[in-house]
């Protein structure tokens, strides 16, 4: 459960990478299938995922359904202050508010939400492809210890993420597609799906969850 957990995390902070032009969309919801080919059998377990991200120009929430549906996964994140961080997991009917996540998303992905840790961008707008009626270029992103991901990037979307003063680089436009390499091997999520429209419910808590800390849900999963 451990490794299914940072490969979320991974997950949800690759598709809220921050866009910076003014004139893009600030509102709406992007849904994306995320696979891993060549994983892990553990990690084949999970099957295909789905990830839906909400945003507007003050929260940001992503919802993520893993293992056909057994699995649900929410975050809610402002755009000021991530500290103030919300996730809860729905894990076989049972239901946790993990009180700790600000925290242990730094831990598990520092470096990965504003590509602080990466060390250049090559944009090649010459390879493009149209994704959910989005016209998106290719930019491909070296990190510090080398290893590469590949985004096919619009710059009409712009959720508004807080970027990082220390970032060396910054994408010009918002991921509809995202190749990544994790310690799990290949991630890949590609969007199926916008709308200008956001639920509700989308930045809210739900009821009935118990709240525990990342490492009180470990330990109720088994340690997985």
């Amino acid at each position: 459960m451990k490794k299914i957990t940072q490969i979320a995390l991974t997950a949800l902070l690759f598709v809220g990478i921050t866009a910076n032009a003014q004139t893009q969309l600030k509102k709406g919801s992007v849904t994306y299938n995320m696979t891993m080919p060549g994983a892990s059998e553990e990690m084949a377990a999970m099957g295909e995922s789905t990830i839906t991200v909400h945003f507007n120009e003050s929260m940001q929430a992503t919802d993520m359904s893993m293992m056909g549906g057994m699995m649900l996964m929410k975050t809610i994140v402002p755009t000021e202050n991530k500290k103030d961080s919300k996730m809860t997991m729905e894990v076989m009917g049972m239901k946790y508010e993990i009180t700790d996540v600000g925290e242990e998303a730094s831990k598990t992905s520092k470096g990965l939400s504003n590509l602080d840790d990466a060390k250049e961008i090559v944009y090649d707008k010459k390879d493009t492809k149209e994704i959910v009626g989005f016209k998106c270029y290719k930019a491909t992103v070296t990190m510090n210890d080398d290893t590469k991901s590949t985004f096919y990037v619009t710059e009409a979307i712009a959720p508004q993420a807080p970027t990082s003063a220390d970032a060396k680089v910054k994408l010009t436009g918002y991921p509809l597609e995202i190749k990544v390499q994790t310690a799990q091997g290949e991630m890949i999520m590609t969007a199926t799906k916008f709308s200008k429209e956001i639920p509700a419910d989308a930045f809210k808590v739900g009821e009935g969850f118990t709240k525990v800390t990342m490492e009180e849900f470990q330990k109720q999963m088994g340690g997985m």
